[in-house]
C-alpha cells in the first residue's frame, strides 16, 4: 500500500494564502466497472474569463504515444497475445513539492470546504501523458541487460495499456515474471494479465475483452470491430447527419472493415455534391442504398 500514500495532502493553514490554483472536479460514475466505480475527474482546462487555464500555462511535451494501428499490427504478429494495464499509472509519478499548490482542490466535509492538493501527477493535466510515457520509456531503456528482450516487447504501451505477446506457451510465465520485475522498478503494478492461452499467471483467458477499442474474443483468438449501430427502420428520418453518425460508429483503426464502409462514405460524398443540408430528408433512392448497407 506504500505506493498509494501521499497521493493528496491537506494544505496547512499557514500555507492557505500562498500563490496557488484550484482545479474544479466532478465524479464520474461507472457502476459496471470492475475496478473503480466512482472516480473524480479534474478539469485543468477550466478558466476564469480573460485568464488562462492551468493547461494553457503548461508545456504539453513531446507526443510519445504510439499510433494504435502500429500497436495492433505488432500484436497480431504473435500467436499468443498478452494484454495488461498499469494500476493507477499516473498516481505513481510524484509532483515536485514547489508545484503542488497549483494542483489544489476543494472537498466538502460537514458544511466546510477542506483544501487539499495533489502530490502525484493528475490525469487531465496536459503534461501528464508525456510524463507517464517518458517514465515508462526511461524504465524500459535502462532496465537490466538480461531483460532487454522482454523490454523490447513491452514497447507497445498506449498510455497505461500494454498490448503485446509471445511466440510459445513456454515463454508466457517467463515473460510475465520479467515484465513485473521491470515495471516494479518504477513502482508500476501490472494488473489483470489477459491472454488467449491459459497459464498460471494469466488472470483471464476466456470470454471477450477490449484492446484499444477493439473486441478480442479470447476463446477463438479473433478480433472484432465495435459498431454500436442503433436500430434503423424505414420509418426513421434518414439525413446526412444520421449517415455520418452511423459511419463514425464503426471503430476500426486497422481497416478490417474498410471495404464494407466504402458504400456509405461514397453516399456521403454524393450528398455533399448534391448540396443536401445536414437535417434534410434524403432522396428515397439514397435511403434505399443506405438501409440495404
Amino acid at each position: 500500500m506504500g505506493r498509494f500514500k501521499y497521493i493528496i495532502e491537506r494544505v496547512p493553514e499557514v500555507e492557505l494564502n500562498n500563490e496557488c490554483h484550484y482545479l474544479p472536479h466532478r465524479p464520474v460514475i461507472k457502476l459496471d466497472s470492475a475496478t473503480t466505480k466512482i472516480r473524480p475527474v479534474f478539469d485543468a482546462s477550466a478558466r476564469e474569463k480573460g485568464k488562462p487555464s492551468l493547461n494553457d500555462c503548461l508545456c504539453k511535451g513531446v507526443n510519445l504515444i504510439e499510433l494504435i494501428p502500429d500497436i495492433l499490427d505488432r500484436f497480431r504478429i504473435y500467436p499468443i497475445g498478452i494484454v495488461v494495464d498499469i494500476e493507477k499509472a499516473f498516481l505513481m509519478l510524484s509532483v515536485a513539492p514547489k508545484d503542488r499548490d497549483y494542483l489544489r482542490f476543494l472537498f466538502p466535509c460537514n458544511e466546510k470546504q477542506l483544501v487539499y492538493r495533489h502530490c502525484r501527477v493528475v490525469f487531465g493535466v496536459t503534461s501528464s501523458p508525456y510524463l507517464l510515457n517518458a517514465s515508462i520509456m526511461h524504465l524500459l531503456e535502462n532496465c537490466n541487460s538480461e531483460y532487454k528482450e522482454v523490454a523490447l516487447k513491452l514497447k507497445s504501451f498506449y498510455v497505461d495499456n500494454c498490448v503485446t505477446g509471445v511466440f510459445s506457451v513456454d515463454e508466457i510465465e517467463i515473460f510475465i515474471g520479467k515484465t513485473k520485475l521491470i515495471m516494479s522498478e518504477g513502482c508500476f503494478n501490472l494488473r489483470i494479465f489477459e491472454s488467449n492461452v491459459a497459464s498460471k499467471s494469466v488472470d483471464k483467458h476466456s470470454g471477450e475483452t477490449f484492446i484499444l477499442g477493439i473486441i478480442w474474443d479470447l476463446d477463438n483468438d479473433v478480433l472484432k470491430c465495435c459498431t454500436n449501430f442503433d436500430s434503423l427502420t424505414y420509418e426513421a428520418k434518414i439525413t446526412k447527419r444520421l449517415v455520418l453518425s452511423t459511419v463514425q460508429k464503426v471503430f476500426d483503426h486497422i481497416g478490417m472493415l474498410a471495404p464494407s464502409t466504402l458504400l456509405p462514405k461514397l453516399l456521403l460524398q454524393k450528398l455533399w455534391k448534391m448540396k443536401i443540408a445536414w437535417d434534410e430528408e434524403l432522396p428515397q433512392n439514397i435511403v434505399n442504398k443506405f438501409m440495404k448497407w
